[in-house]
């Protein structure tokens, strides 16, 4: 019977440390400064994600600091993401660009910062207003919902006609068999 005592013990893999992993990439965007939240995304996803970002000469920062101008973060509930940053202690946490990880795959596609849009941004729920605050109606839109712009009286005009042609067919074929063959009469009557 073997005891875990006698078990040689496994040491954990110690964590990179900021200032090897800095030197490694050279900065092309000094203006945009990112900070990855690692709540939900999990510290192996960071880890992908900022050495692509660094290899695409973004400066991405392993601890959040006032030097943080953008904060990305992945499915994380916006109430509770804001209550963090204000504990955080940094200075002013009204000046951040707080983030969904859509602007940080879509500056990765480009490879550059793209301009910041309300689609990008997970809004303060505890202020009114915000920089980046969308409209009470696209706050409540899934980021998978189609976001084009229409009416609910606007049908498709092809798929409405050719729903009625069918319908139209159906009945007229329906009306022209002998009534013997029918069993609902009063259905035709109607």
């Amino acid at each position: 019977m073997i005891h875990a005592s006698m078990l040689p013990r496994v040491k954990k893999r110690p964590r990179p440390v900021e200032a090897s992993a800095r030197g490694q990439e050279e900065v092309k965007f000094n203006e945009v400064t990112v900070y990855l939240v690692e709540r939900k995304m999990g510290s192996s996803r960071r880890s992908f994600l900022t050495s692509l970002a660094r290899s695409k000469g973004f400066r991405v920062e392993y601890v959040l600091s006032d030097e943080v101008t953008h904060v990305v973060a992945e499915d994380n509930q916006a109430g509770a993401l804001w209550a963090w940053l204000r504990g955080s202690g940094l200075r002013d946490v009204s000046r951040l660009q707080v983030l969904d990880i859509s602007w940080f795959t879509d500056s990765m596609r480009e490879g550059r910062p793209v301009t910041v849009e309300t689609r990008h941004c997970i809004p303060d729920t505890s202020s009114t207003v915000t920089e980046c605050s969308p409209s009470t109606a696209a706050a409540n839109v899934s980021q998978y919902a189609c976001q084009r712009r229409t009416t609910t009286e606007n049908h498709n005009k092809i798929f409405t006609v050719r729903k009625n042609n069918i319908y139209n067919h159906t009945l007229l074929n329906f009306m022209s068999l002998p009534k013997s063959l029918l069993s609902y009469s009063t259905f035709i009557a109607a």
